[in-house]
């Protein structure tokens, strides 16, 4: 990666909202874990391995930073969800076994349309609380040169 790349990326993560930095972390997962696919295939296996454990530690990550007293069962759900998808990257990385990464990914894709969906719906809803509320007055009326109207 470029340098300059990755300060953009760096700053976009520095300056993201919880929202977007959690799909941010969501889509960084999926492209770290098709990365070690691809780097499996092409018989990479350094290069594998450090693919598969970025996108590892991003599922603990997300794991570790739930909020119970916020989430309640969703909260809960979602750990047991990220344990699951640890589990099998565990295995896949013992067993290099491509199939069980590819399960994490879709489990992961799900989610991350999920958490667009919800941040694209309380993005509107705060967008339609800061619009100015509509007048039953009609466009105000200009005078025109001369004086009238």
């Amino acid at each position: 990666m470029s340098y300059g790349l990755k300060r953009y990326k760096t700053s976009q993560a520095n300056t993201a909202s919880r929202e977007d930095l959690l799909i941010l972390l969501y889509e960084g997962a999926i492209r770290f874990l098709e990365r070690a696919i691809k780097e499996k295939e092409a018989k990479n296996l350094s290069e594998h391995k450090m693919f598969l454990r970025r996108g590892l530690a991003i599922v603990a990550e997300l794991q570790a930073t739930l909020d119970f007293q916020k989430g309640g069962d969703l909260a809960i759900q979602l750990f047991e969800l990220y344990g699951y998808m640890l589990d099998r990257l565990t295995e896949a990385n013992i067993k290099q076994d491509m199939e069980q990464i590819r399960i994490v990914i879709k489990n992961l894709s799900t989610l991350l349309e999920g958490w667009r969906d919800a941040v694209r719906q309380v993005q509107g809803q705060a967008a339609a609380a800061a619009a100015p509320a509509p007048t039953l007055a009609g466009p105000p009326t200009r005078r025109l040169a001369g004086g009238s109207y």
